[in-house]
């Protein structure tokens, strides 16, 4: 039996038509691509507005009672950069960080607990790409370390030419990585801390208000 195509055109659908139901189907998988990711977007902003809503400079110093224990909890409150630089010992690229370049007054609080831990009067450029210091928030002289930070050996690079063995600094209150300190810094104290801007916030000088006056009220 020989099928053969009708004579009609009336009844035969056209080129065009069938390009423009084509295009039309095209169209719509498009924009329904497009409010998918519109809406993961929004998603990814509202996670983190919620982030910064529980970093420790919008609710201050948190309580002993209620610093997280465990990684999930730890995940709850940080960013996955914040997570992966203070709790697994991260380090964030050279220059790409919030604070190594910045000037703004202030005072620099742990982002995991809150905690005042430097100074905008200490910070210097080191030209390393990376927040320094010269000295904690609580230096003094007969102790230029202070207390806030505590101190600890590296090896995790000691086999790689230019490295060796380094010393890790930490928040000593909930033990996140703040980055390292080495003997290089300027004068009075000759230390630079190498600080992740992941591990700290910067809260800003009141206006009127000293920043040493201010940080050692918040610090007690």
């Amino acid at each position: 039996m020989v099928f053969t195509s009708t004579t009609n055109p009336e009844l035969r659908p056209s080129n065009n038509a069938t390009c423009l139901e084509a295009l039309a189907f095209l169209l719509v998988i498009m924009f329904s691509t497009l409010t998918f990711a519109d809406d993961d977007n929004q998603s990814g902003e509202k996670r983190m507005a919620d982030n910064t809503r529980k970093n420790p400079l919008e609710e201050g110093k948190v309580p002993d009672a209620e610093i997280p224990k465990t990684d999930i909890e730890w995940r709850k409150r940080l960013t996955r950069e914040q997570f992966a630089i203070t709790r697994k010992k991260g380090t964030e690229r050279a220059f790409s960080g919030t604070y190594w370049n910045t000037k703004t007054p202030g005072t620099y609080r742990c982002i995991c607990c809150g905690e005042p831990l430097f100074r905008s009067g200490e910070k210097f450029d080191s030209g390393c790409g990376w927040p320094s210091f010269y000295a904690p928030i609580d230096t003094k002289k007969e102790n230029i370390k202070g207390n806030v930070v505590a101190e600890h050996e590296d090896r995790s690079l000691a086999s790689m030419t230019g490295f060796g063995i380094r010393t890790e600094v930490t928040c000593r209150r909930c033990g996140a990585h703040l980055g390292h300190v080495f003997n290089d810094g300027p004068p009075p104290t000759g230390l630079r801390y190498c600080i992740n801007s992941a591990s700290i916030l910067l809260e800003p000088e009141a206006k009127g208000t000293s920043p040493r006056d201010e940080d050692s009220k918040k610090s007690r």
